[in-house]
């Protein structure tokens, strides 16, 4: 979420967004499409028309390779994406140890302040 909500480049943004759009698009036309060739192929094949039936096996087959294909290019693009984000925004909180002598340091509230921890930040 952090991600999202980062100003940083748009264009990242939205890439993911299309390409969820496209894969929320293009899983349902793909399934139908290769039921409807299987189905075809099984008509072709109570018919003995073999050779349509092989084609229409062949078109199946192209067609999932290519939208299983399309769908790691993608997800790995957007795994890189998100990992150099990680890597480049790290967020890192440094804890100054509490003094013990008996004056209070001017910094003493600072540090108390940034002695609070939250869970995406690192403790240096």
């Amino acid at each position: 979420l952090q991600w999202l909500k980062d100003p940083g480049p748009r264009n990242e943004k939205r890439t993911l967004f299309c390409d969820m759009v496209c894969f929320l698009f293009i899983t349902p036309l793909a399934a139908i499409s290769g039921w409807l060739c299987l189905r075809g192929a099984q008509d072709h094949l109570q018919f003995n028309s073999r050779l349509e039936a092989i084609g229409l096996i062949a078109l199946t087959i192209a067609l999932f390779t290519i939208y299983v294909l399309w769908t790691l290019v993608s997800f790995r693009y957007h795994c890189q994406l998100y990992s150099e984000w990680r890597r480049t925004n790290q967020k890192v909180r440094l804890m100054i140890p509490a003094s013990r002598s008996p004056h209070p340091l001017p910094h003493s509230l600072l540090s108390a302040k940034l002695m609070k921890k939250t869970a995406d930040e690192t403790t240096v």
